[in-house]
């Protein structure tokens, strides 16, 4: 009798012990995922979804999601080619969104890549679109306070091989607590990544040269909200020490805008923007007379390096 009691203890503590390990422990990862090359995971995170889809078109939000002719999109976006891999993180409980969404983006930007969008809370927009329409995972839907958003170049390693493109963060909080930390890397073609790597002007020297041989170049560290206002000015100080390199440089300043209004309205909005930048050029101490601001708006869809629906670009007058 007493062997079968002490049996029943035994069992039910052992019930009640596993029960709370399950209650506080996250799932084990999902069948077939694994980190992304040299990507480390939040510790005690777990891959609750995990895809690929090789050779296909995705469009990369820059701006925050809006409402326009009976329909939520990003007030700015770009559209590309390659292989999409998308990871979905729970975080365990216990750790502010902020430290989860700072410990991915301090690796998306490590060797000097560039943030080309970042938002938080309401300023990201409606969560039930970035959860559906852009990542395709009802899971990630939360409050829109709760919600921060990157976007970035990035580099790494995949199978062995160096690899560049583009890459999407979204960190949310649901209303349940639990946390969510879900990232989309899109590998691009190696001819592309290259000349996109090019393109990036990390220096003075360098954004002169290209711009001596090729006669204009975007400037890739400047980024306007929905009002028109600079929100990333770090292209400001790049353009200033070219114009400084050379003394006898002169350039068109020249704003480009796609977005939803009449032509004039985006041309005009486009010139305000480089007219703006040309501003903050002169108040460094570059003569502005060395400078003309222009706004073509729409009028020039494309360009090297992307994304450039919406960009600043020095053009060198004659």
């Amino acid at each position: 009798m007493f062997d079968r009691r002490l049996r029943c203890l035994a069992l039910v503590l052992f019930t009640t012990l596993m029960s709370g390990l399950a209650s506080t422990r996250l799932h084990a990862d999902v069948a077939g995922s694994s980190d992304y090359a040299s990507f480390q995971r939040f510790p005690g995170a777990t891959i609750v979804d995990y895809r690929q889809e090789p050779s296909t078109v995705y469009n990369l939000p820059l701006g925050r999601m809006q409402r326009a002719a009976g329909t939520v999109a990003p007030s700015r976006a770009e559209r590309f080619q390659g292989h999409l891999r998308r990871i979905t993180y729970e975080i365990p409980d216990g750790f502010p969104a902020s430290e989860v969404f700072e410990f991915y983006r301090e690796q998306l930007l490590s060797q000097g890549q560039q943030a080309l969008f970042t938002c938080q809370g309401r300023g990201c927009g409606s969560s039930n679109f970035w959860a559906n329409d852009v990542f395709g995972n009802r899971i990630l839907y939360g409050p829109e306070t709760n919600q921060y958003y990157l976007a970035s170049t990035y580099q790494g390693v995949s199978d062995e091989s160096p690899v560049a493109g583009y890459a999407a963060l979204y960190v949310v909080t649901r209303a349940n607590r639990r946390m969510y930390a879900h990232i989309d890397f899109l590998e691009l073609p190696a001819p592309l990544a290259a000349e996109q790597r090019e393109g990036l002007n990390t220096t003075p020297q360098a954004l002169e040269q290209r711009l001596m041989r090729e006669r204009n170049v975007v400037i890739t560290d400047l980024m306007f909200d929905e009002n028109d206002e600079l929100v990333n000015d770090q292209g400001i100080e790049l353009i200033v020490d070219v114009m400084r390199r050379n003394a006898l440089l002169e350039v068109y300043v020249v704003g480009h805008l796609q977005d939803s209004g009449s032509l004039a309205e985006l041309q005009a909005r486009s010139e305000q923007r480089a007219r703006l930048v040309m501003e903050r050029v002169a108040a460094a101490g570059i003569d502005a007379d060395r400078m003309q601001a222009h706004g073509l708006g729409p009028l020039a869809p494309t360009c090297r390096p992307g994304p450039c629906g919406q960009r600043i670009e020095l053009v060198l007058q004659p």
